[in-house]
């Protein structure tokens, strides 16, 4: 379907107009669309997830049959749960938040290393507003918390005044595209040193990485969204980027061992790949306020039983 902007909102192709329209991958690569507020559509790919431990844990059911059984509907409500519950994709988006949403997550673990000064700021995605640099750990939390795997995104302006009421710096304020080495450019520009920046591909972390040289600055890069990557893709984001997630790639999994410093969680890791990242995911856990279990051991190590099935 092809879109226009016109007259404030947007044209489908059938000429009906609506005023925003987002696209969002989750539960591996479940692809949702949200148009003014709702969704209007799922879409399942043909290899997808049958079961997520983090599912589970967070909806508290203690049996892991109702989850699978449950899988094929979880998109569909977790992202309605997102819009009822922190206004994702409305104009009462929240953008500001200072509760963990999960202990490894990379909005987490980013908002932490801000409130520690190891980095200024960080170039995030929000729907409503596309890329986005926030210098308040609060707002890094606060957009991260609500979002996974951003597709697309249109401007919801009143979501955009309030993020720069806050601070923050939106490269296309008009199209909310996704540019994630324009905002790291645009904040090195606008003084910024060091600067996180999440990245959902191997392209994006090239560019990423050609505009931290030509500055002469610091860009840690925060790999999301690796659910179906390839394998040479994978190996090579492990060496481009600082910090990945795992999600529930095949890949990733595999190329720790050999390119993995430090990780965190046993379900759906996070791994550390350069010393930089190894420092901010350690920084993390100062802010953790529960026991937690460090030791040395080969990488990864993996609970067989939580892990997303199948890998993909």
């Amino acid at each position: 379907m092809r879109f226009e902007f016109g007259g404030g909102g947007c044209l489908s192709a059938n000429g009906c107009e609506i005023m925003d329209r987002h696209i969002i991958e989750t539960i591996g690569k479940v692809r949702v669309t949200v148009e003014d507020g709702k969704v209007v559509k799922v879409e399942h790919p043909k290899d997808r997830l049958e079961y997520c431990y983090l599912i589970q844990s967070m909806s508290g059911a203690n049996r892991t049959s109702i989850i699978e059984k449950l899988m094929p509907a979880i998109p569909e409500l977790g992202v309605e749960m997102r819009i009822k519950q922190w206004g994702m994709c409305t104009n009462e988006r929240m953008i500001e938040c200072e509760d963990d949403g999960v202990d490894f997550g990379i909005s987490e673990i980013t908002s932490c290393a801000i409130r520690s000064n190891m980095l200024d700021s960080a170039v995030v995605a929000c729907d409503g507003a596309g890329t986005v640099v926030a210098c308040d750990p609060r707002v890094v939390q606060g957009i991260g918390k609500a979002m996974s795997g951003l597709l697309e995104t249109s401007p919801i302006p009143n979501v955009i005044r309030r993020l720069k009421e806050k601070g923050c710096i939106i490269p296309d304020e008009y199209n909310a595209t996704m540019d994630q080495a324009k905002g790291l450019k645009m904040a090195f520009d606008n003084g910024w040193k060091k600067v996180g920046v999440t990245i959902a591909d191997l392209d994006t972390a090239k560019r990423c990485r050609n505009v931290e040289r030509d500055a002469g600055k610091t860009a840690v890069l925060l790999g999301v969204h690796t659910t179906g990557m390839s394998s040479d893709d994978a190996e090579e984001f492990m060496k481009t980027a600082d910090i990945i997630t795992a999600c529930a790639s095949k890949y990733i999994r595999e190329y720790a061992a050999k390119y993995a410093l430090l990780q965190l969680g046993v379900a759906v890791p996070i791994f550390a790949t350069s010393e930089i990242g190894k420092e901010i995911l350690l920084n993390r856990i100062r802010y953790i306020k529960k026991q937690v279990l460090v030791k040395t051991t080969d990488i990864p190590e993996l609970l067989e039983d939580r892990q997303p099935r199948p890998l993909l």
